[in-house]
């Protein structure tokens, strides 16, 4: 057992640092949802590695080929390259092993940006 596990300050600097942030954007309100985010943060220590949905995003950002911080413009310009690229209509007289590995990629495509969209948009 971890002798952090028994520390019973473990996880308050979240709280602290969320109330100081709220505090200084929006006064005691702000407090108050900073206080209530760092004690989600502390329950739920996973929160911040994969995302508000519970799902590893950086997949998704990678499949997508765009940064970490991209924005939903970003996100729509780089979905629209990649399916010009591998849609299966583009390969369709063509070797059916690729044809088979085009509609594959477009179909990860597809999930990372219809995934990543829905992130964005609860954000």
């Amino acid at each position: 057992m971890d002798p952090q596990d028994k520390d019973p300050n473990k996880g308050k600097l979240h709280k602290v640092i969320g109330a100081g942030i709220g505090w200084l954007v929006a006064g005691p309100v702000g407090a108050a949802l900073g206080l209530l985010v760092g004690h989600t943060v502390e329950n739920n220590p996973h929160l911040l590695e994969k995302g508000l949905m519970g799902v590893d995003l950086k997949p998704y950002y990678d499949i997508l080929e765009v940064p970490y911080s991209a924005g939903p413009d970003e996100i729509k310009q780089a979905y629209k390259k990649l399916a010009r690229k591998y849609h299966p209509d583009r390969f369709a007289d063509s070797d059916p092993v690729v044809e088979e590995l085009a509609r594959e990629k477009m179909s990860k495509i597809n999930e990372a940006y219809t995934t990543l969209m829905d992130v964005v948009k609860k954000a």
